[in-house]
């Protein structure tokens, strides 16, 4: 979830502490979100900003989470609303889903069971999205032109398919364009990771049937989750669907070192697609830069700027160990803070300067803290980093980093970091 493209949700509950526990969940997760401790708090927000996804708690003190619940849905019928309660009862849950609940959650609340919840929907909304803009892989290399030759050859057979590449190197791209061209590309694309892989074998099934599910981080699947894997493959479950998995390295070595099912391996490792790094295609890099541009540029209302031959010439001589990733950060961030209608090689070099300092600054987070500490110190270095790039300009630190303005005055406010003090670091 990038900048602007991050979805908005509101968060309404009377209890503080479970406003600022979700929050932080949602926020960690990459989700924008805003809290209101009313109903009438609430309505202000959602008259101000439409949320994608409203977690709304029944017992208010002011207007009950059911009859607010029937004013949103009546003024807007699209609007998707979880409800919550401490107190539900079964009768309260058939009534806020007859009036038009997405779901129900139950405090005291599980952090799974509420990130599955809040990705399944949004996970619902992505695929009502038009697909017709993937064009595949971007360039014209002779590993890019192989790489969508054989993405084009196995989409339509019903087989698992393996993608192997580097983190940055643009694997959910490759499935999406592959789901696109499968059998099941009237049907949703659903992404699973092993912290949201559902263990319930007609869960799964129920969510699988005539979808394209894509599985990343492959190597990660706890054993319960390969078990069931294995079983519904062995068993033939998985016809009417299609299945693309993902990992950052080939799968022999941990299958030798025995945290992976060997049998599992075999199953799944017929077709193989390999994800090249960016720094062995460099001379795709134009043609990427061009296709970020423009995403950029008609996505989130950014400015078009040229790339001059010299500054692409420049970006074609750096090792991108972040990859695909990487150099979208890199355009993002020029688009954002560049002052001028043509970006140069000096631009890029200021651009690229900071990486380095970025990435060791990074490093020096003390792991023997507890987890809320550590937390803040990363988010103290970040954003204080970001207000460097940004020359203390609150507006467009809140772009680089994704956030909303009013959330960033928030963040520095809690973590006391001055924005003009942060210039002056530099």
């Amino acid at each position: 979830m990038n900048g602007h493209t991050s979805p908005f949700i509101l968060v309404v509950d009377d209890e503080p502490a479970i406003r600022e526990l979700i929050q932080d969940i949602l926020e960690d997760e990459g989700y924008q979100v805003a809290t209101a401790g009313s109903g009438q708090e609430a309505k202000k927000i959602v008259d101000q900003r439409l949320p994608s996804l409203i977690l709304l708690d029944i017992w208010m003190p002011d207007i009950d989470g059911i009859s607010l619940l029937k004013t949103f849905k009546e003024r807007h019928p699209h609007l998707t609303i979880i409800m919550m309660s401490g107190h539900g009862t079964i009768e309260s849950a058939i009534e806020a889903t007859k009036l038009g609940a997405a779901g129900f959650i139950e405090k005291p609340l599980s952090t799974a069971k509420l990130l599955r919840e809040v990705d399944s929907v949004h996970q619902q909304k992505s695929t009502h999205k038009p697909q017709h803009s993937l064009q595949g892989p971007i360039g014209k290399s002779p590993e890019v032109i192989l790489l969508k030759k054989q993405a084009q050859r196995v989409a339509q057979h019903n087989m698992p398919i393996l993608l192997i590449g580097e983190d940055g190197t643009g694997k959910r791209y490759l499935a999406r364009y592959l789901h696109t061209l499968g059998m099941f590309s009237s049907g949703r694309f659903i992404e699973l990771n092993p912290d949201s892989f559902p263990l319930d074998y007609l869960k799964f099934l129920s969510i699988a049937e005539n979808n394209c599910v894509y599985i990343n981080h492959l190597a990660q699947l706890s054993e319960k989750a390969q078990t069931l894997l294995l079983h519904l493959l062995e068993q033939e479950k998985l016809g009417k669907s299609q299945l693309i998995f993902a990992n950052e390295s080939r799968l022999d070595s941990v299958v030798t070192h025995g945290t992976f099912n060997e049998a599992l391996f075999y199953e799944i490792n017929s077709i193989t697609l390999s994800l090249p790094k960016l720094a062995d295609r460099i001379e795709d890099i134009p043609d990427l830069v061009h296709h970020f541009v423009d995403q950029y540029t008609s996505e989130n209302d950014l400015p078009y700027r040229h790339f001059t031959v010299a500054a692409q010439n420049r970006l074609r001589h750096y090792p991108w160990p972040g990859n695909l990733s990487e150099l979208q950060n890199v355009i993002q961030r020029l688009l954002v803070l560049s002052e001028h209608n043509d970006i140069d090689e000096s631009d890029i070099e200021l651009a690229l300067a900071p990486i380095e300092e970025e990435k060791k600054n990074s490093c020096s987070i003390d792991y023997e803290k507890p987890l809320r500490e550590a937390r803040e110190q990363f988010e103290r270095i970040y954003l204080t980093y970001k207000l460097q790039q940004t020359e203390g300009n609150v507006g467009k630190a809140a772009k680089l980093a994704g956030m909303e303005r009013t959330h960033l005055y928030r963040k520095l406010r809690a973590l006391q970091i001055d924005s003009k003090q942060a210039q002056e670091k530099e």
